[in-house]
C-alpha cells in the first residue's frame, strides 16, 4: 500500500526527472537549423526533436507544451538552435515565432547577370529563372534593368520569392537615390537620374578616389571628350574578356565603349555603391582630365595630355 509518504516521493522524483528533463541542455558541435513545416502537429515536431537528439523526452515535451497551453501556438518556419538550448528555450522561439532569416547579399558592381544567379541560392523560390523579360514584369520595369537595385544585404525565410527580394532592392534604391538626386551639384551635365547612375557605375569599377574620379570625368563631359574608361569595354566585351584589355578591345564597335563613342554610355554597367553614386552627384571640383592606376587602389591624375603620358610610362609601361 502506498501511504502519503510514498505518494510525495514518488511525485518529488516525478516532478525533478521532469525539471531535468525539461531544463536538459543539448549539445551540439555549431549552431544548427531546425524547420517546422507548414501545419506540422506538436506530436511531430516533438518526435522530429528527439529523432535528432535535441530533446530527452518527447512526451515531456508534448506534456510541457500542453502544460502551458502553448500546444496550439507554434509557428512554423526554420530556427537557429543554438548551442545549449533546453525544452524552454526551444517552445519559447517557437511560439514567439522567432525564426531563422537567411542572407542574400548584392554586391557592388555586379551586373544584372551576376544578379540572377542569386536565384538559386538556397531557401529561395526562384520565380524568375535567369529570365530578364520576367524580372521586368513582375518588378514593371520598363527599359533596362541594369544598376537598378541596391546593393545590400537582405535578409529573407525560406520560401520566400527571389522576386519578393529583387522588389525590396529595387525599391531601396528609387527612394534612397531619388532623394541624392534632388541634393546634387548644380550644373552637372546629366539630364536624368539614370545617367547620374550610370556615370556612378563607372567610378565603382574604376578606383577609390571616387569624387576626384567622378570630377574627371564631368570634365571630360563637359569638354566633349571621350570617357576612356576600361570597365565600359570590359562590360561590351562580356564573357569574351579574358583579364587582359588589348588594343583591339578600344576599337570594338559597342555603345558602351567610351574609347570610341563620346558621353555617357547607354545605361550603367553594374551595381551602385552609396558612396559611388554620392561622387558622381558631388564630385570634387579639378583641373584634372587624366588619370593613370598606380596599381594599388590609387590614381595619377593629370591636367594634361602630356603629363598623363609621362604618367602612364611611369606608372604602366615601366612598371611592367
Amino acid at each position: 500500500m502506498f501511504n502519503l509518504r510514498h505518494i510525495f516521493l514518488l511525485f518529488s522524483t516525478l516532478l525533478v526527472s521532469f525539471l531535468l528533463v525539461t531544463n536538459h541542455r543539448i549539445s551540439l558541435q555549431e549552431d544548427l537549423i531546425f524547420e517546422i513545416k507548414q501545419g506540422s502537429s506538436l506530436q511531430e515536431v516533438a518526435y522530429e526533436l528527439k529523432n535528432k537528439d535535441f530533446i530527452l523526452s518527447d512526451f515531456i515535451f508534448k506534456l510541457n507544451a500542453k502544460f502551458l497551453n502553448i500546444d496550439q501556438t507554434i509557428k512554423a518556419g526554420e530556427y537557429l538552435l543554438s548551442k545549449r538550448e533546453s525544452i524552454f528555450t526551444l517552445q519559447r522561439k517557437f511560439i514567439e515565432g522567432k525564426s531563422y532569416y537567411r542572407k542574400l547579399q548584392l554586391l557592388e558592381g555586379m551586373t544584372t547577370s551576376d544578379l540572377l544567379k542569386l536565384g538559386k541560392s538556397e531557401g529561395i523560390v526562384d520565380d524568375i529563372n535567369e529570365n530578364f523579360e520576367k524580372l521586368k514584369f513582375k518588378l514593371d520595369i520598363i527599359g533596362q534593368t541594369e544598376g537598378l537595385f541596391f546593393p545590400d544585404t537582405f535578409y529573407y525565410h525560406k520560401g520566400d520569392l527571389f522576386s519578393s527580394l529583387l522588389k525590396r532592392a529595387f525599391d531601396k534604391q528609387q527612394t534612397v537615390y531619388f532623394d541624392l538626386w534632388k541634393s546634387r551639384q548644380e550644373d552637372l551635365p546629366y539630364s536624368s537620374l539614370i545617367e547620374a547612375i550610370t556615370l556612378a557605375s563607372i567610378i565603382e569599377k574604376e578606383g577609390l578616389e571616387k569624387e576626384l574620379i567622378a570630377g574627371v570625368f564631368i570634365n571630360r563631359l563637359r569638354q566633349n571628350m571621350k570617357l576612356q574608361s576600361d570597365p565600359t569595354v570590359i562590360y561590351a566585351l562580356g564573357s569574351r574578356f579574358d583579364g587582359n584589355i588589348k588594343k583591339s578591345h578600344l576599337r570594338i564597335d559597342n555603345p558602351y565603349n567610351t574609347y570610341r563613342y563620346k558621353g555617357l554610355p547607354p545605361g550603367p554597367i553594374g551595381l551602385v555603391s552609396l558612396s559611388s553614386i554620392k561622387a558622381a552627384l558631388n564630385p570634387k571640383q579639378s583641373d584634372y582630365l587624366y588619370f593613370v592606376s598606380k596599381n594599388n587602389g590609387y590614381h595619377k591624375f593629370s591636367k594634361t595630355l602630356e603629363e598623363h603620358n609621362k604618367a602612364v610610362l611611369k606608372y604602366q609601361i615601366n612598371a611592367r
